[in-house]
This record gives structure tokens, sequence and C-alpha cells, in this order.
């Protein structure tokens, strides 16, 4: 189970990873550089909660993931577990539901795709410049 969290994080980019797959629409190149695995992550625009709960609905659907922040309206319909699950998180923070359900690898490669923005550092809890938070409550 260790594993299966460490690699989680890794793939949403929280704790350092000395080798990360990226998916492009060509092909899968793997990447060894820290500054090329962090650096679309630290051009993401902020976007607080606020204006995240506001798109709470079937056709306006963003929710909170480890700090950031996905739109997740085309993937509603998509979604294994059912859309409502996802709308349970709807313009909130799905962080603990997310981590407690097992999710696999090619599905945290998949957010990727829906990947818009993430939490001012104020409003951030996962991810904070010390990262105590992660250090404490997640295993290795």
């Amino acid at each position: 189970m260790t594993t299966s969290i460490t690699s989680l994080l890794q793939a949403l980019h929280i704790i350092p990873t000395s080798s990360v797959k990226q998916k492009t629409s060509q092909s899968i190149t793997t990447t060894t550089n820290k500054s090329n695995v962090s650096s679309p992550v630290t051009s993401l625009p902020e976007i607080c909660l606020e204006t995240v709960a506001q798109h709470d609905d079937y056709s306006d659907c963003w929710i909170v993931i480890y700090d950031r922040v996905y739109d997740v309206t085309n993937f509603l319909q998509d979604h294994p577990g059912g859309a409502d699950i996802i709308m349970d998180y709807a313009g909130r923070d799905a962080t603990l539901a997310f981590h407690g359900t097992g999710h696999s690898r090619d599905a945290i490669e998949q957010m990727r795709d829906y990947l818009i923005g993430e939490l001012p550092s104020k409003e951030r809890i996962f991810r904070t410049k010390n990262t105590q938070v992660l250090l404490k409550g997640i295993p290795e």
C-alpha cells in the first residue's frame, strides 16, 4: 500500500521522483530532469476555493485534489464509478475521497488532462512550503 501511495503522490507531482512518465500525443517519454517535472506545475494559474465553489453542477464541475484544481465536466459521464460520486464533491476538495478510493496509475495519469490550476499558497493544505502535512499524514 505504501508503494501505491508514493506512486500516487509522485504522479501528482506532490513528492519528487527521479523518473516520471509523461504521455504525449505521439509517444510516451521518460523524463529524469527534475526541473522539467516541476515546470508545468509552477506555471499553473492560481484559482481560489471561492471560485472553485461556483463550479458545482453537471454542466460545469470543478474539484480540488491535493491542492490542484481540475475541470472534470467532460469526464463526469466517463467516470467508471458514475458521475454522482464526483458530484458529491463538485466545487469542493475531493482529496480524501480520491485518496481513499485506490485509483489506478492510469487514472492518475489521466487527471493531467483535466488540470486547470492550483490553489493559492494560503489556501493549500497538502502542498505547503514545508510539506509537513504530507510528511505526517501519508506514509512513505
